[in-house]
């Protein structure tokens, strides 16, 4: 299993080494991957979850999410990943999408040469831990960690065929607020398309998102009532996981 994820990890570096970031053939790879919401004129809205996934407030959030009908979009962290694949193989049998939100959160811009291709390597390393557990190749999700992203990231990711996915409706859960003030932040400011940002953990493993649970008891069941339907971004966007 190393050497064939080292060697894919490296097949998919190739063109980048050989090219350099920016490169005009990386540009033209693929269609533009930045996406920031869906459809304005569909009545569906995309929870999506990051960080995790965390042993403690994962499989609340999935009980949750199970109770109300409800489908999400996770960008967990490849060092999490490989300590609870339990969680990721749970996600997916309930029907959610799992996304990469790189190895251990390390911000992806303003990186020398040599360390950004450090991180290439563990963005492929997330993603072949995630192929093991079922996440299908093709299609697969970024989301960077901070939201934070440059020409480079964009352009590797144009050529191995990925899309950066970001929000429209930040939940400010990891800001330490309370149940009360996420409610507001989310549901003040959805609508047709939104795509809405919390988080099942954080980096170091070790922040309190007992609020964020006690947020979706009310969110979940005031969307539902409003009509929406919780999709995962693929469903969003019409455009299934393959």
């Amino acid at each position: 299993m190393l050497r064939i994820r080292t060697l894919y990890i490296s097949l998919a570096l190739l063109a980048l080494v050989a090219g350099g970031p920016g490169a005009a053939g990386l540009a033209r790879a693929a269609e533009p991957v930045t996406i920031w919401a869906g459809n304005p004129s569909q009545k569906a809205v995309a929870l999506t979850f990051d960080d995790g996934p965390s042993p403690i407030y994962t499989p609340e959030i999935l009980a949750l999410l199970h109770r109300y009908h409800a489908r999400a979009t996770f960008f967990v962290l490849g060092e999490r990943v490989e300590k609870y694949p339990e969680l990721i193989r749970a996600m997916l049998r309930d029907g959610h999408e799992v996304g990469n939100h790189s190895f251990d959160h390390d911000r992806l811009t303003k990186l020398s040469r040599p360390a950004w291709q450090g991180e290439m390597k563990e963005l492929e390393r997330t993603q072949m831990d995630l192929e093991v557990l079922g996440c299908p190749r093709r299609g697969q999700l970024m989301r960077p960690p901070y939201s934070a992203f440059d020409d480079r990231l964009v352009s590797y990711l144009k050529h191995t065929h990925r899309g950066i996915v970001l929000w429209s409706v930040d939940s400010g859960d990891w800001k330490g607020l309370d149940a009360q003030a996420i409610e507001h932040n989310v549901l003040d400011r959805v609508k047709n398309g939104s795509i809405v940002v919390f988080h099942d953990c954080d980096e170091n493993g070790c922040k309190d998102r007992r609020p964020t649970v006690e947020a979706l008891k009310v969110i979940l069941p005031t969307l539902e009532k409003a009509g929406y339907r919780l999709v995962t971004i693929s469903e969003l966007l019409s455009r299934p996981p393959r």
